[in-house]
């Protein structure tokens, strides 16, 4: 069987749903070495430079369909016109299962979707009206047109099923997963080596980007303002995309006497970010919504003790080995920061847990759960 996989244009490889198309790929294609896996994607400009991150790495195997065509254009064609250009695309060169992150205006394969998450439905206020519509005019009922929908956490199966009326037997939960050839503990050489590349603080807590309303580490700030004068010395690190509060924490950083103990290098590639965990006392990831987190996993696989938030998916995905607090109360981050910091016990504690939680998320159980999907959708 020849399967379809649709990595969105507007993806740069760098976040979760590139992480989630690529990590999935590689161990489908192991998993099922009969199939013909191919990666789909629409381009028009930088071709060259975009599809080169497509093409698979050593030991992977699949094909890439890269048409050169302006997806706006395709776009218009099938959510305007009720046209059909990426299914008559994929059926005309042989396409036997089409797996998209976003629903179908018309279905010409059996398809699949994936959905990360509902952010548009659950929290208009923090998207544009535009994005707003897309959701509701395009997403919401295109769940009607596909014949199996996966979800990446039970969160996500419930906003599913209550805010779009989705029948909970329609939807598979399969959890992401973290990848242990990437995120592992690092050496005390390759901690020092990129400690002094990036004049990390000698203590610190690490924060990820971007950084949203939706992910505001105001209360961060504000409990880091209040700690006690034995841990006045930790940094705060924020690695990412500034987002659209960045300038405004930066403000507000400035403000409580804390641009000193601040560090933005901004966007940091997996090589050094496994090392950035390892150089943390902990990573604090205070969202107010994620369909999954993956930052959570990542972290606990290099050993670095989580502060995360009570809210959404973040319950799931930690379990008992993170500290959960109300990510809007900067007291109960103030008072969880100074357990983690205060105790070398609680952090190798945490430290423990969270190594045996990440260990129980694999990309390989994905992939086995989603070729299961694959197989009951096309009767073998």
């Amino acid at each position: 069987m020849r399967i379809v996989i649709e990595e969105p244009m507007h993806n740069e490889g760098r976040g979760g749903v590139s992480v989630y198309t690529r990590s999935l790929l590689s161990r489908l294609a192991v998993l099922a070495p009969e199939d013909e896996f191919v990666l789909f994607s629409y381009f028009f400009r930088e071709r060259e430079r975009r599809t080169a991150r497509l093409r698979p790495g050593p030991g992977e195997r699949w094909t890439n369909w890269t048409p050169r065509v302006p997806e706006s254009l395709v776009s218009r064609l099938e959510w305007d016109w009720g046209l059909a250009p990426t299914g008559r695309y994929l059926r005309a060169r042989g396409g036997d299962l089409f797996h998209t992150q976003r629903t179908p205006r018309v279905k010409l394969l059996p398809t699949v979707v994936t959905i990360h998450d509902l952010f548009p439905a659950v929290h208009p206020e923090w998207v544009s009206p535009f994005t707003y519509e897309q959701c509701e005019r395009i997403l919401r009922p295109g769940m009607e047109r596909v014949d199996r929908v996966i979800a990446v956490s039970a969160h996500t199966k419930q906003d599913i099923v209550e805010r779009w009326g989705v029948a909970p037997e329609r939807v598979t939960v399969i959890h992401e997963g973290v990848d242990r050839g990437v995120f592992h503990p690092s050496t005390p050489e390759r901690i020092a080596q990129v400690r002094a590349a990036h004049a990390l603080p000698a203590r610190f807590v690490l924060m990820v980007g971007p950084f949203d309303p939706w992910c505001d580490p105001g209360a961060v700030l504000e409990a880091a303002s209040r700690l006690p004068a034995s841990l006045k010395d930790v940094g705060i690190v924020f690695a990412g995309n500034p987002g659209s509060v960045g300038e405004a924490v930066r403000r507000r950083a400035a403000e409580l006497g804390l641009t000193e103990r601040c560090r933005w290098p901004g966007f940091v590639p997996h090589s050094d970010l496994v090392a950035f965990y390892g150089a943390a006392d902990a990573l604090v990831y205070p969202s107010l919504y994620e369909g999954f987190g993956l930052p959570i996993l990542e972290a606990m696989a290099c050993g670095t003790p989580v502060i995360t938030s009570d809210r959404s998916s973040m319950p799931e995905v930690a379990g008992d080995a993170a500290i959960l607090v109300d990510p809007t109360d900067s007291e109960a981050v103030r008072a969880a920061l100074v357990a983690v910091l205060d105790d070398g016990g609680k952090r190798a504690d945490l430290r423990e847990r969270g190594l045996a939680r990440a260990a129980q998320f694999t990309w390989e159980e994905a992939a086995r759960r989603t070729l299961a999907v694959y197989d009951s959708l096309l009767g073998r």
